[in-house]
């Protein structure tokens, strides 16, 4: 009897053996099929390592290079960080000259950083109430009486000609006004899940080697920044947004996730334009050189062509890179895939 069940529990232990290695070797099989199929996707770290540095895609064929730095490299801001920092109004830029900024009326809702107003520190001389101001001989001018000429009795003035009534008096003309700038005011990527609101975003002052360079702010929020100085949409230049991804919302978590061909979609005014990505890369900025980190921000410098560029830090448990994602216009791309 003893034996039967010495037979019976050694029987169920092979049993159990035998299964755990068939799930083995299944699952070993599983993942050669998934590493032949999707081999960018298919990585498998230990816990505590999934910071691996994200491959740099491109569209086929779209192939698209910096802007060209400016003569004075104090002028390029730097990119910004995911730390909180205490913002300084976009009209201080201590070491480098102040970019021209488009003007908003932003809503109430919005956290904005407002550029102060300027004013000028000289008194002006004024003239009390009732005393007037002698003239300078230098500017004093003695017009002339004028002259009123009255036709002779016996010449008639020409009759006004009134228009017959086939003929239609020209059309006058209403002059056309500049149309305002559209500023983003939401972001939605389906394939990340992303649907935030934008806000403009100002910059402050930061020490690098001993210069003192501009740093663009960040919204303390789930919100995405739009770069004040950054290009409207639907005009060229390049559209600048940036966005915490591992603090303060985390509204850029995922952004690493973006690959060429997804779709971003920004809303302005009731309307919506969109772009599809086409290039994404990770630049090393922690701890770099001033000039590797100045080169870096090139990618939010003014371009010709219109794109959207967004910014964001990377790894998720740390800052030491920075993710770059650029977007084109559909119709600069020839490619007009199913929109939402």
């Amino acid at each position: 009897m003893d034996k039967t069940r010495q037979f019976r529990r050694t029987m169920a232990l092979g049993l159990v053996i035998a299964i755990l290695g068939l799930a083995c070797v299944g699952g070993g099989v599983a993942l050669l099929i998934w590493r032949l199929a999707e081999p960018e996707q298919a990585v498998l770290l230990p816990p505590g390592m999934d910071d691996a540095t994200p491959t740099p895609g491109a569209l086929a064929g779209i192939t698209l290079e910096p802007p060209p730095l400016p003569e004075n490299a104090e002028t390029v801001v730097i990119l910004p960080v995911s730390e909180r920092l205490t913002a300084t109004p976009t009209g201080d830029r201590i070491g480098s000259e102040t970019q021209n900024e488009p003007s908003t009326t932003p809503t109430p809702t919005e956290t904005v950083t407002r550029t102060p107003t300027f004013v000028s520190t000289e008194t002006p001389s004024r003239t009390p109430t009732g005393t007037p101001t002698a003239t300078p001989a230098a500017l004093a001018i003695t017009q002339k009486p004028t002259r009123t000429v009255i036709p002779p009795a016996t010449e008639s003035l020409p009759p006004t000609r009134s228009p017959a009534p086939s003929e239609t008096p020209p059309p006058t003309r209403t002059p056309t006004a500049t149309p305002r700038p559209v500023l983003p005011d939401r972001i939605l990527i389906d394939a990340i899940g992303l649907d935030a609101p934008v806000v403009p975003v100002g910059q402050h002052p930061v020490a690098l080697a001993d210069h003192v360079y501009s740093q663009w702010d960040v919204p303390d929020a789930y919100a995405v920044g739009w770069h004040q100085n950054s290009a409207p949409l639907g005009r060229p230049g390049n559209t600048v947004l940036n966005g915490h991804h591992n603090t303060s919302g985390e509204v850029f978590r995922y952004l690493v996730a973006l690959q060429p061909g997804d779709i971003i979609t920004l809303e302005a005014a009731e309307q919506r334009y969109y772009y599809l990505v086409a290039q994404t890369m990770t630049l090393a900025e922690e701890g770099q050189p001033v000039d590797e980190r100045i080169k870096n921000a090139r990618w939010i410098l003014p371009t010709r062509d219109e794109r959207v560029t967004l910014i964001t830090c990377w790894p998720y448990s740390s800052n030491t890179h920075r993710l770059v994602v650029i977007a084109l216009p559909f119709s600069s791309i020839g490619h007009a895939p199913e929109l939402p």
